[in-house]
């Protein structure tokens, strides 16, 4: 039977944990978000080369099988920012070199850490990965390099510290949301027991996701599922808070982790919105925990150790550490949205989605276009809103546009403006002249287009057959749509279709393409960790 370590070797643990904390909150992030921010490709490959040259004469740790997680995490963000779209309202040969650079860089950092810092400035800044739906793999790989340097300083010879690190960076971005559920309502349980989550299903289908099947099917699906909404309420965040937990067992670890990634897949079937990075990133950790050796880790698991993971865990939970978004709020069955339709030069009329707007898919497929429209919006993505009595009243209002009108006047919020406005007709109008004109969109041929990274984004269906850049298009034309789901009833109905704008393309106007669209919008507050 394997004794368990003395605690003054649990103390060494929290040391080297405490200073790659220090080392990721103070040096690594604030590095990486200021070469990000300047864009600058020399900046980032002298501090990667800097930082190489100051620790050279050091004895480097042996991660293990962190090291190659870490090179998979590496090997996942470059395939996505290699394979994306090129922006064709910019030069394409500068982004093309971007993307060959960042393969080169993601080279060197698999052979060398400390390379870390210029292939993040680069796939974050000029490379716009700073989305969403990456940030906790990237997280995970500034917690990785955070650790390095400090065990690389300090002589720290086993792998213990660098677990706890990345185990707390992964956990914290599903520890974090069970917390802001948590406060939604005067008591704990309050989201639990009131939330109706199959509210978000609806939404889903009327936002774009899997409308390849009837209504009629769906409707029988949302029928069946009003009555599991407890359940899953519950089970959603048990998942999320197991992470306080995960670090007692090492088993009960990989267990968690496993149990996350189903549970991002369970809400890409819910929601259309798929966190391949995340699924594939805790896949992947849980075998290195897995295959880490015990003399490597003999101090990550334990009572001890689950209390250095707690205090991080609520440390990032208070936004002290890295910052975990805060993803907590009623799902009601009302979406208004804005939709992008083309004409094709043969006069099809074809439905513009979000991923043919690659790289800006996540912004086309979640709440842009809001500024063109002078109606009150009541909600955020998918119809989520963060007042338990707003969702009742829409939830009453069944579908009612008087009552919905009415209720849009109290809550609303209109978002119109008209530079915004001016500068999205501007970067529609040269991004598909240049297509019409033939210019490049993606960097890879059209045989292997198959092996591009997937979006994260699923709005790929509506009411209109998909462009997919088959002719030259003529005509954009810009609506705006009201669509609520009856719960009464468990039908769909359309309220609003309004044209908001159309965009003639045969006389197309001479300002350049604003890239506006690229500003982030998520289903929660942003913090302060930009980067």
């Amino acid at each position: 039977m394997r004794m368990p370590p003395e605690l003054p070797a649990y103390v060494d643990t929290a040391a080297t944990v405490a200073g790659a904390m220090v080392c990721y909150r103070f040096a690594v992030s604030p590095t990486v978000r200021a070469m990000a921010r300047r864009r600058s490709v020399w900046l980032a490959l002298i501090a990667g080369a800097a930082s190489a040259v100051l620790l050279v004469s050091r004895a480097a740790p042996d991660p293990g099988p962190l090291r190659w997680f870490a090179v998979f995490v590496i090997a996942l963000l470059t395939w996505q920012g290699v394979t994306s779209d090129y922006d064709v309202t910019e030069p394409i040969d500068p982004q093309r070199q971007d993307k060959r650079l960042l393969l080169l860089l993601a080279a060197a950092s698999c052979c060398w850490p400390p390379a870390l810092l210029a292939w993040m400035a680069m796939y974050c800044g000029r490379l716009r990965g700073w989305k969403h739906h990456a940030m906790m793999p990237l997280r995970m790989l500034k917690a990785y390099l955070a650790w390095f340097l400090v065990a690389l300083l300090c002589g720290a010879t086993d792998s213990s510290a660098g677990l706890l690190m990345l185990g707390c960076v992964s956990l914290s971005h599903y520890v974090k949301p069970a917390w802001s559920k948590a406060r939604l309502g005067p008591r704990p349980w309050s989201w639990m027991w009131h939330n109706r989550t199959h509210y978000l299903m609806a939404s889903a289908y009327s936002w774009g996701w899997a409308r390849f099947l009837h209504t009629e099917t769906v409707s029988r699906i949302l029928r069946r599922a009003r009555g599991l909404d407890r359940p899953v309420n519950l089970l959603t965040m048990a998942v999320e808070a197991a992470g306080l937990i995960a670090f007692i067992d090492r088993r009960l670890l990989i267990a968690i982790l496993v149990a996350t990634a189903l549970f991002n897949l369970a809400v890409t079937l819910a929601s259309g919105i798929l966190f391949w990075e995340n699924i594939s990133t805790n896949i992947a950790f849980a075998i290195a925990v897995g295959q880490l050796p015990d003399a490597e880790c003999k101090t990550a698991f334990g009572w001890p150790a689950a209390l250095i993971a707690l205090t991080a865990l609520l440390l990032s939970a208070a936004d002290l550490l890295w910052q975990p978004w805060h993803l907590g709020w009623w799902d009601s069955p009302f979406t208004a949205r804005v939709h992008w339709q083309v004409e094709t030069a043969s006069g099809a009329k074809l439905g513009l989605y979000n991923d043919f707007m690659c790289p800006y898919e996540r912004e086309f497929g979640r709440v842009l276009g809001y500024f063109l429209t002078d109606q009150p919006v009541l909600h955020g993505h998918l119809g989520i809103v963060w007042d338990r009595q707003l969702r009742d009243r829409l939830v009453h209002a069944d579908g009612d546009p008087d009552q919905l009108r009415a209720i849009k006047q109290t809550y609303g919020r209109v978002h119109e403006d008209e530079k915004q406005a001016r500068d999205h007709i501007a970067f529609l109008t040269t991004m598909f002249t240049g297509l019409n004109a033939g210019a490049q969109k993606s960097p890879l041929p059209r045989s292997l287009r198959h092996l591009k990274a997937p979006g994260g984004q699923l709005y790929q269906w509506g009411d209109l057959p998909p462009y997919r850049g088959q002719e030259p298009v003529r005509r954009i034309t810009i609506r705006y749509q009201e669509r609520c789901y009856r719960p009464a009833t468990c039908d769909f109905v359309l309220i609003t279709d309004l044209a908001v704008r159309e965009i003639d393309l045969l006389a197309p106007t001479t300002d350049h393409g604003s890239t506006s669209c690229a500003r982030s919008s998520s289903t929660a507050a942003p913090t302060s960790e930009s980067c």
